[in-house]
């Protein structure tokens, strides 16, 4: 395809958005290279069409995939204020190769390639994005998290897959970068207006929702104004079958028994001459919460002359988390040490499929029966973008800068309540079941006093917690582009960028202590009960639970009037102090030039560039080995080379390949001398500051087939070669005195190759109906990592994290003057999440089927419909020990969502 075909091409989409593919037609009229546009009298007479909506929004994603010199994916708004989705990360889900998570039902985070959301960039407009976390046990990582955006602000979502020397660097998988509107693009006085009601059939809730968008230029088109403002709530609940880590009882077991209880026998199951697979614990959990995110988007232009432009644009979003987290947990791993637990058990094939776990021995001191809540009112998120740019040319070149700040900040609070069961009550029942190790559960039916206890289970476990998390970075840039006419080299781009970003977490705590299971301590359940709670379990294994509802003004009560702890060894608190082993802080001053020549002739365009990198960094942290303040200082630097081809094969035809370096930084919390403990599940995180940046060299080559409007065929091959990749490890650890079953710390293995195949098919027909579909096969290869054992150096494979092999997505479609509809699936196969104690945790395979339905009433008032999840799948989780067993693990279900709406265009 010749330069002046693909100008006049886009020239037409972009004209589009005004007058229709129609009358845009007739700008071609006069090109000899296009005779399929001679016609142009009988196009000039045709009424002017406008065309919006589906089939719009895949075109124009379709002509930035085409037209870029990079490996480039795309989704496009169907309209102002009318994104595909009410998640942006749920249109991202559609782009092929791209997965989502959807831990509380909502899409979060973005995986590209089998590359998780902590190895991807996120950038709005080309930008660093400030983010955290409203949820106290999500580590700081890079990530944007999705939730936190109203789809109503975005123009549209560009996925860079290949690397390109202008764009920042940290996306090993791919960087996904978030469009605005910008006003002097818009129609003057032009805007929208959407409400909406969301049911989630789990909750049963109805909450209400809001948006507005609202552009004004000058009659001059030289100052506009664009602002969105959102606002939406949500009630969620999510109930879960949650298993903790599952491990043989072997002959370590035995003697670490034999070590710390010389006078309590360790009993397995009677009769199991074999080694059995059996959970640490099992919990019947129950997740509620009450959601409020406000949004302002905020963009100004002012061009007083032709050559000279500036912008401003501001974003804050706010996300208030308001939710209490319920578990009651039966222990049976717990069992298998006091003297009649377990009283009997059956082992098939390496799995405990069969326990019967009973309290009342004198001698038992291993308490089987807890019950968590945690009350988090006031956890919120925020992040702020503020972004100024300048834009100059002349004759022969434009110069680009850029000034801005972010900034993410999270609070979490954390009031946590533990009830014990005594292992010496006799009232202290459960049996444990998990046929074919394919459906844990807890039966309670032996323990009838659950939904009304008076002394079965006492409060012994209280503290209070605040974390406080910040993401901050300030950065100034600066390109440069040069036309020049070096044979088919047409433009040359340098350009340079400072950044300066902070990681900063601060944890305070309030801890009862002195307190002694199966007494008293701060009250019986009879005295600290307020109803009861029902989970019912319809869609895991569980079954349906209910239990009292603990009274939290109570337990408030009872904890803040106990003394501050002294020496007498009484029942008290701590008093508010930092918890200096969990508060960290991460800085990192990065410096990044590059240079790109941009080359074009008759039938080949592309670039070539490098990308040179500088980052130094400080670790502050707490040595509590030592009990002290420790800061570790570092530097590495990146030489980053991409290169990206287009070759037009025909004028419909495009072949690409590329082939460059990216990097990915470990997460803030991953580089910390820092831990987070949950003593009470002996479980734990830790940071390792010690930790090198992942690399990759890619290669890409793939080839594209533009059949007409919105249809098109590609297939792309894929390699991706991964250095220094981070990986979790979970092990025993003791700290600060305070055995930790499950410690979760980070290591770099060696290497590790992903090697896919991408395929894409889209196809509009005549009648109103389309598709759109893709498919990525990645071959993800095993990690190797090496570990010293018995003073051997050791190399071992593992899993590479969050790779599913298979990805599919796709769309089918109806759209017609009055209505629209389109039922959209996703899939991907399991997946490795982390090494565990004695095995490997994996993700399953996960699927979900959503449907969208609009009635237009007129041009500019549109009824909408949404049905999310409506197959009503699960998220599971499955261990594979190294016995070679596989269980099926925790258990997450959200329920089905619905969304009814109204959107009115002006």
């Amino acid at each position: 395809m010749s330069p002046k075909l693909r100008r006049a091409i886009q020239a037409i989409n972009r004209a589009s958005s005004r007058c229709g593919y129609l009358a845009a037609a007739v700008a071609l009229g006069g090109l000899s290279t296009a005779p399929a546009f001679a016609q142009t009298n009988e196009a000039a007479e045709l009424e002017e069409v406008v065309v919006t909506g589906i089939r719009r929004s895949l075109q124009d994603s379709m002509d930035i995939k085409r037209f870029s010199s990079a490996v480039v994916d795309a989704v496009s708004a169907e309209d102002v204020g009318k994104f595909p989705d009410k998640n942006v990360a749920e249109s991202l889900a559609r782009i092929p190769g791209v997965t989502i998570s959807r831990t509380f039902g909502e899409g979060q985070g973005v995986t590209i390639r089998g590359l998780g959301a902590g190895r991807n960039l996120t950038l709005v407009n080309g930008q660093a994005v400030g983010t955290s976390q409203w949820f106290i046990l999500a580590d700081a990582t890079r990530n944007f998290n999705y939730e936190l955006l109203a789809s109503e602000m975005l123009a549209g979502v560009e996925v860079y897959k290949s690397a390109q020397a202008d764009i920042d660097e940290g996306g090993l998988g791919g960087t996904v970068n978030l469009k605005t509107r910008r006003p002097l693009d818009m129609e003057a006085g032009e805007g929208s207006i959407s409400v909406e009601a969301q049911y989630g059939d789990l909750s049963e809730e109805t909450d209400p929702s809001f948006s507005g968008l609202y552009s004004w230029k000058n009659e001059d088109e030289t100052f506009g104004a664009s602002i969105v403002v959102s606002r939406q709530e949500r009630t969620v609940r999510r109930e879960a079958t949650e298993m903790f880590v599952p491990a043989y009882f072997t002959q370590f077991d035995r003697d670490w028994n034999a070590a710390t209880n010389p006078d309590t026998p360790f009993n397995p199951p009677a009769g199991a001459s074999e080694q059995g697979l059996l959970p640490w614990g099992i919990g019947s959990a129950l997740f509620t919460q009450e959601r409020e995110r406000t949004g302002v988007d905020l963009n100004l232009q002012w061009k007083p002359s032709d050559n000279l432009s500036l912008g401003l644009h501001y974003l804050n979003s706010e996300l208030k988390a308001d939710n209490v987290n319920s578990n009651f947990i039966g222990i049976p791993f717990r069992g298998i040490f006091a003297a009649n637990n377990p009283s009997e058990g059956v082992v098939q094939n390496g799995i405990v499929t069969e326990l019967h776990v009973d309290g009342g021995d004198p001698a038992a001191w291993a308490n089987h029966i807890a019950y968590d809540t945690i009350y988090r009112p006031g956890s919120k998120m925020d992040t702020e973008v503020v972004d100024l740019d300048l834009e100059f040319s002349g004759d022969n070149f434009t110069i680009e800068g850029r000034l801005g700040t972010t900034s993410g900040e999270g609070t979490n609070n954390d009031f946590f309540t533990e009830f014990f069961a005594s292992s010496q009550d006799p009232r202290a029942n459960f049996d444990f079941y998990n046929p074919g190790g394919q459906a844990p559960r807890l039966d309670y039916s032996r323990s009838p006093w659950l939904a009304s206890p008076t002394t079965e289970m006492s409060l012994t476990g209280v503290f209070d917690q605040q974390n406080i998390a910040e993401d901050s970075e300030d950065y100034a840039q600066i390109d440069v582009s040069f036309d020049v006419a070096f044979g088919a080299v047409n433009e040359i781009k340098v350009g340079g960028k400072i950044r300066d970003r902070s990681f900063e977490q601060t944890r305070y705590r309030d801890e009862m202590q002195n307190a002694v299971v199966g007494t008293e301590s701060l009250g019986y359940a009879g005295d600290l009960s307020n109803g009861t709670i029902t989970v019912a379990h319809d869609e895991t294994s569980m079954g349906s639970l209910t239990v009292f509802n603990p009274d939290l003004n109570g337990m408030r009560t009872a904890f803040f009037n106990l003394p501050v702890c002294d020496s007498s060894g009484e029942l008290c608190r701590t008093g508010r102090t930092i918890t200096n082993e969990s508060s960290y802080g991460i800085d990192e001053d990065i410096t990044a030039l590059y240079a790109m020549a941009k080359f074009e002739g008759e039938n080949l365009r592309g670039n070539v560039g490098v990308r040179y990198v500088k980052t130094d960094t400080d670790s502050r942290g707490w040595d509590f080995n030592n009990n002290r303040p420790i800061t570790e200082s570092g530097s590495y630097d990146n030489v980053l080379p991409s290169v990206n081809i287009v070759y037009d094969l025909s004028e419909n035809v495009v072949m690409r390949f590329a082939a460059g370096k990216s990097i990915a930084r470990p997460a803030p919390f991953a580089l910390s001398y820092a831990v987070n403990l949950t003593p009470e599940t002996s479980s734990g995180t830790a940071g390792n500051p010690n930790l090198k940046p992942e690399e990759s060299n890619q290669y890409e080559l793939g080839i594209e087939w533009y059949l007409g409007n919105a249809s098109m065929l590609s297939a792309t091959y894929f390699k991706k070669d991964i250095q220094n990749f981070v990986y979790s490890l979970t092990k025993r650890a003791v700290i600060n005195g305070q055995e930790i079953n499950r410690l979760s710390t980070f290591d770099n293995g060696g290497q590790a190759e992903i090697e896919g195949v991408e395929l894409t098919a889209q196809y509009a027909f005549d009648n109103g109906f389309g598709f759109s579909a893709s498919y990525t096969y990645s071959d993800v290869g095993d990690g190797v990592v090496q570990d010293v054992e018995d003073g051997a150096l050791v190399s071992r494979n593992i899993p590479f994290p969050d790779a599913s092999k298979d990805v599919l997505s796709g769309t089918v479609y109806y759209e017609q003057e009055a209505f629209s509809a389109r039922l959209n699936y996703s899939y991907r196969s399991e997946f490795f999440k982390a090494i565990q104690e004695s095995g490997k945790l994996f993700g399953d395979e996960q699927s979900q089927w959503d449907a969208q339905l609009n009635y237009f009433v007129t041009d500019n008032f549109t009824l909408r419909a949404e049905f999310l999840n409506i197959t009503d799948e699960t998220i599971d989780d499955f261990y594979s020990s190294a016995g070679g067993h596989n269980v099926k693990a925790t258990q997450l279900y959200n329920g089905r969502r619905f969304i009814l709406g109204a959107n009115y265009k002006f």
